[in-house]
């Protein structure tokens, strides 16, 4: 379609001088258009989705869970090393005690002593050799048949139970 100011038909410019020519303009201004108002779209409010919802519960009560173990691990590394210590302890008693033990005795003592008894040192003739030769033997352990989903179960509500308990 040409385009009558400018004298043009597509890209080439056909009569620049023409154009030139200044058109009239009207001497009342168009009508102003009122604007449109926008329509006001109430909003939305989200719903929140059930699955949602459990996804939630699901992810606090295992971060529970979580949280329950290391507490259980706290308890029992804490345990371990109260108990570690006491065992430390008992050794150097028993050390103690054995070395003390050990000082006391005298042999030449207990010789003497077991001379008036009149107890003697045994003789050749009466040493008795034992030859204690028997069948080795075996002791078949008790499998555990459960399936893995039976364990994970079972570990599952064990954990359950000691949550329980721990918030009672």
């Amino acid at each position: 379609m040409p385009n009558k100011a400018y004298n043009y038909n597509g890209s080439a410019a056909l009569n620049v001088r023409a154009s030139a020519v200044p058109q009239p303009r009207p001497a009342v201004l168009p009508e102003e258009k009122p604007l449109r108002q926008a329509k006001k779209v109430p909003k939305a409010v989200p719903a929140i989705a059930p699955l949602a919802v459990i996804g939630m519960v699901v992810a606090a009560v295992l971060l529970l869970m979580v949280v329950y173990s290391y507490v259980q691990l706290y308890e029992a590394t804490e345990r371990t090393g109260t108990l570690s210590k006491q065992l430390a302890g008992v050794r150097a008693d028993t050390a103690k005690l054995r070395s003390t033990y050990e000082s006391r005795i005298d042999l030449t003592e207990i010789e003497a002593r077991a001379r008036d008894l009149g107890m003697t040192q045994p003789s050749a003739r009466q040493s008795v050799y034992l030859n204690i030769a028997g069948a080795d033997h075996a002791e078949i352990l008790q499998v555990d048949e459960r399936s893995y989903a039976e364990k994970a179960w079972d570990a599952l509500t064990g954990s359950f139970q000691g949550v329980v308990e721990y918030f009672r």
